[in-house]
């Protein structure tokens, strides 16, 4: 190591014998530094995005644009309910999963400004103070002596191989990736939100469904013993009409306990121990149409790659990867570093700021690695693998986000088709009802033709509550599938801007 240093000189110091001035010398230095920090180039191999090639289309005949499509869409464009844009808002604001990802973004942004701060000198100020005695054994007069010290101090780790840049690429890198984790989380607690919000109105539908087929069937028993009370119809017939009634009570506590856990796990998005959940009309459900935009475009599959935050939070985990590399590559190369004094020394407190006692020390140290044992070596496989690990990831989050959207629209199409058949089973069982009321009650046919018809509307019914629950949920699947709902810019600035203020 070389160090230059002088003790209780006012300007002057010596370098290798020769009387130099100390501000001057300071100041070549200095420069020196900075030219050569400028000049150099960073270690390691720079990012170059992977050359993956996705298909142009997706296996569906949804139309497929490359310019405005679902996912672009922010998210009260595409919810139009007004009831699940309250509860979604409601939970953006208080779900206590998306303040733990806010945290974390906050943290990894302070987490860049603690990686910078290698890149600039470190500038800090130490004052000392001492009171002493000789020894009355080896002086017969023994005096009191002050001494005040206050230097202001400087380090600095010259960057030559781009180690603290390569580590400030990586930092920044985990901080978009931070950004992109809580926008997967926010389009998650979106659907989440919509999720439960519309399987928990169906589990109602279905409840409702159900107590009415229960007072209906209520009534053909009732109806059943008053007509044996008459001695039109046998016991037999009672008691299939007893059967019918149990068989539609018997679904109720099922149902009644589903509604109950599905209100409280769309609590729990909320952030609420208890929301008062506005439960829809029966003619509100039905009109799911005007619950989402009636006509959209999902892009073609290149635009996956800029729009889904796993995708965009997996690429900037590469870039760190590839930065990573870099900096275990100057471990192989020596270290600079500069630290530097310059202060004054006084007996007299006082008059420390008028001292001519000054002092100034400056060090200049160089660090080689010699031998290690493989140590060096081995960090930067380690630092390549995790570059090959990172690099297969993005690949396989491109490949699953692919399929992911096709399977969102093949589930899309199959509930298009599915509800349509559904509905049309609906009125054809209604139709059958109603005709084998009258049969029934105009003595035409038995009360077995009636339950059977009255059966097949129950399970017709309830299982297109449950299509129509389907259809909503492959739009929302679609719409998440496709990166929809992530904060904007400005949005994810106000969180850690928001942070600073406070």
């Amino acid at each position: 190591m070389l160090k230059f240093s002088s003790l209780s000189a006012p300007t002057q110091g010596y370098v290798d014998g020769i009387r130099v001035k100390g501000k001057s010398y300071l100041s070549i230095l200095f420069g020196a530094s900075v030219t050569l920090l400028l000049s150099s180039c960073a270690m390691g191999p720079d990012y170059q995005r992977p050359d993956i090639e996705v298909p142009a289309q997706y296996h569906d005949d949804l139309a497929q644009e490359s310019q405005e499509n679902l996912g672009l869409a922010n998210w009260k464009a595409f919810y139009l309910d007004e009831d699940l844009q309250v509860l979604i808002s409601h939970a953006l604001e208080q779900n206590l999963d998306l303040e733990t990802v806010r945290s974390r973004l906050i943290a990894a942004r302070r987490e860049v400004t603690v990686t910078d701060s290698a890149l600039y000198p470190a500038f800090g100020i130490n004052a000392d103070a001492e009171r002493s005695i000789d020894s009355a054994i080896t002086n017969t007069d023994p005096e009191h002596g002050n001494e005040f010290t206050l230097d202001g101090t400087v380090s600095w780790e010259l960057d030559v191989w781009g180690a603290n840049r390569r580590r400030s690429e990586a930092e920044y890198a985990n901080f978009l990736s931070a950004q992109e984790a809580l926008n997967l989380a926010v389009i998650s607690l979106i659907s989440d939100v919509a999720t439960r919000y519309y399987e928990w109105l169906d589990i109602e539908q279905r409840y409702l469904i159900s107590l009415n087929t229960v007072e209906i069937r209520l009534k053909e028993r009732n109806l059943a013993r008053l007509r044996k009370q008459n001695g039109v119809i046998s016991g037999l017939q009672v008691r299939q009409a007893e059967v019918e009634y149990q068989s539609a009570k018997v679904t109720l506590p099922d149902l009644d306990f589903e509604r109950k856990a599905k209100a409280n796990q769309l609590k729990i998005l909320l952030g609420e121990f208890d929301y008062p959940l506005v439960l829809k009309t029966q003619q509100e459900i039905t009109a799911y149409r005007q619950l989402f935009p009636t006509s959209f475009t999902v892009g073609v599959p290149s635009q996956m790659l800029s729009q889904r935050p796993d995708v965009k939070a997996a690429e900037q985990e590469l870039i760190a990867a590839n930065a990573n590399v870099g900096v275990a590559k100057t471990a192989f190369f020596p270290q600079f570093t500069i630290t530097g004094s310059y202060g004054t020394e006084t007996d007299d407190l006082s008059s420390i700021f008028d001292s001519q006692g000054v002092t100034w020390s400056l060090l200049g140290g160089i660090t080689a690695p010699i031998f290690n044992a493989g140590r060096i070596a081995a960090q930067y496989d380690i630092s390549q693998e995790a570059f090959n690990q990172a690099h297969l990831n993005y690949r396989s989050t491109v490949l699953k986000a692919y399929f992911e959207v096709n399977d969102a629209m093949n589930s899309f199409r199959r509930s298009e088709l599915a509800i349509e058949a559904q509905q049309e089973l609906v009125e054809a069982s209604k139709e059958y009802t109603r005709l084998a009321t009258l049969r029934y009650r105009n003595g035409v046919s038995s009360s077995l033709d009636l339950m059977d018809a009255q059966r097949s509307l129950f399970s017709a019914e309830l299982t297109l509550s449950q299509v129509k629950r389907d259809r909503l949920l492959s739009l929302i699947t679609l719409y998440r599938s496709l990166g929809g709902g992530v904060l904007t810019q400005e949005e994810l600035a106000q969180i850690t801007d928001q942070e600073n203020a406070d």
